[in-house]
């Protein structure tokens, strides 16, 4: 089942992710007006933070922070938000099968149900570009996926951290960009973050500085306020 809003931003679809007939949870995806053709632009995976709600689109509209939809109305972008429940746990989703079958369903239903509508392929296109981005709680599911062996990491160029550090992966993160010269990790952090934890892995990533890593020190923003302060800069 797919609901599609539409308004003057762009469409949002939201729909069940499945692989054959099992069902491995739901999500959104959002193509702004000014994008034509949804297979021609960029794609944004966004694992969301903890909360107190019942679903994405629940979870998108409960706070004005969590709607990007708006400030990305101009962009040439995909946005695809899968749901993780209160505690960002995706599940499925959070594993390289479950990422490429969320890319695949996303693209088939922006192509089957945006505009122009039209028959999308039995294998939805890729993005010509990934990028993987987490905040808070949804931090260890970015960790998973970009570290998994799924087909879509292909077309990943960047991955964004906004106050995602919660399982002392500075380390990790710093590997990663090391073995990844042809990628980019970006992080930001805040000052309002209340455990210290983004902000001392941030400053483990920053003791190491590799070209392809863009990190600042903390930002003087509320914690839901971090996501959408940089995203639609960025893309």
């Amino acid at each position: 089942m797919v609901k599609t809003v539409a308004d003057a931003s762009g469409t949002t679809h939201f729909f069940e992710v499945f692989k054959e007939k099992s069902v491995l949870g739901t999500a959104m995806v959002f193509a702004p007006a000014a994008v034509a053709l949804v297979e021609t632009v960029p794609m944004i995976v966004y694992y969301h933070g903890h909360n107190s709600k019942g679903s994405i689109e629940g979870y998108i509209n409960s706070l004005e922070q969590r709607n990007f939809r708006p400030l990305l109305a101009s962009k040439q972008v995909l946005l695809v938000e899968p749901w993780g429940g209160p505690k960002s746990k995706f599940g499925a989703m959070a594993t390289g099968d479950g990422l490429s079958t969320l890319i695949d369903m996303a693209m088939s239903v922006a192509i089957s149900y945006g505009t122009p509508s039209r028959p999308c392929p039995v294998k939805s296109p890729l993005p010509p570009s990934l990028i993987l981005a987490a905040f808070s709680g949804g931090g260890a599911t970015l960790n998973a996926v970009v570290n998994s062996n799924s087909s879509a990491l292909s077309r990943l160029k960047e991955v964004w951290a906004f106050d995602s550090f919660y399982s002392s992966e500075g380390q990790t993160w710093v590997k990663w960009a090391g073995g990844n010269p042809d990628k980019t990790l970006r992080v930001r952090v805040t000052t309002m973050e209340d455990t210290g934890s983004p902000r001392r892995e941030n400053k483990i990533i920053r003791a190491t500085p590799l070209k392809n890593v863009d990190s600042a020190d903390p930002v003087e923003l509320g914690h839901e306020a971090c996501p959408g302060a940089f995203i639609p800069a960025w893309i």
